[in-house]
């Protein structure tokens, strides 16, 4: 693991964070042939049949599975490939026993406005409720452009630029509960440019603290998992 900086957030231990909501208990999601299939004691059920999903996040309830309706399967999802239309990824969310399939958001072309641009919808994790689901989307050349979907309102809001996130959907703690680990392209005030983890809350309006340089998203929960960030 490299990490050039030390850390600013006292990190001195927990168990079972749960940076990814791609698993829950023995249950996890997986793409077999474009379709998102669920993972249970052994067995595995073909939730969806459209051979186009992608990239599939189970709620911390474990009920419900968000993944990307691929619009365009040659698509690489780079950066500028955000289309309208029929060739639009798709935002879904299905229960676990494949019923209640539906479509949440619709992808489109932000034209000269980066941050309207909707598609692949990487990274998508709930909030420990399940309301929100937070996702990337191609925005600028340095880097992505954070939204989160709420299934009540069905409001899509901007959040912030960033390049990786990690919700922290199973914090003890109530104050970092549902808070965002978010990687960030930054520039020196001289010259030159860094990447680095930082904690916001999970509107991403209030920075709390410089989680430090890691190579990985891996790194950065081995790193929360031997923390008090989330730990009463």
């Amino acid at each position: 693991m490299r990490r050039k900086a030390s850390l600013r957030l006292t990190f001195v231990g927990l168990s079972g964070l749960l940076g990814s909501s791609a698993a829950f208990g023995a249950s996890s999601v997986a793409v077999k042939d474009g379709n998102i299939v669920l993972l249970q004691d052994g067995r595995e059920r073909q939730l969806t049949k459209s051979g186009k999903d992608a990239g599939p996040g189970l709620s911390p309830d474990g009920k419900w599975v968000a993944f990307t309706r691929v619009g365009n399967p040659a698509s690489t999802g780079s950066q500028g490939d955000c289309k309208s239309g029929a060739q639009a990824d798709e935002l879904r969310r299905i229960r676990i026993d494949g019923s209640g399939e539906e479509l949440l958001v619709r992808g489109r072309e932000g034209k000269n406005d980066p941050k309207q641009s909707i598609c692949d919808f990487s990274s998508k994790q709930f909030t420990s409720d399940g309301r929100y689901i937070y996702f990337l989307s191609p925005a600028w050349a340095t880097s992505a452009a954070m939204h989160r979907y709420d299934v009540n309102t069905k409001a899509l809001t901007f959040v912030i630029d960033a390049n990786d996130v990690i919700v922290l959907n199973d914090c003890k703690k109530a104050e970092n509960r549902d808070n965002i680990v978010v990687n960030q392209h930054r520039y020196f005030v001289v010259a030159g440019s860094y990447d680095w983890y930082w904690l916001f809350d999970g509107a991403g309006k209030k920075e709390k603290g410089a989680v430090g340089e890691y190579d990985s998203t891996q790194a950065v929960l081995d790193a929360i998992n031997a923390s008090a960030l989330c730990e009463p």
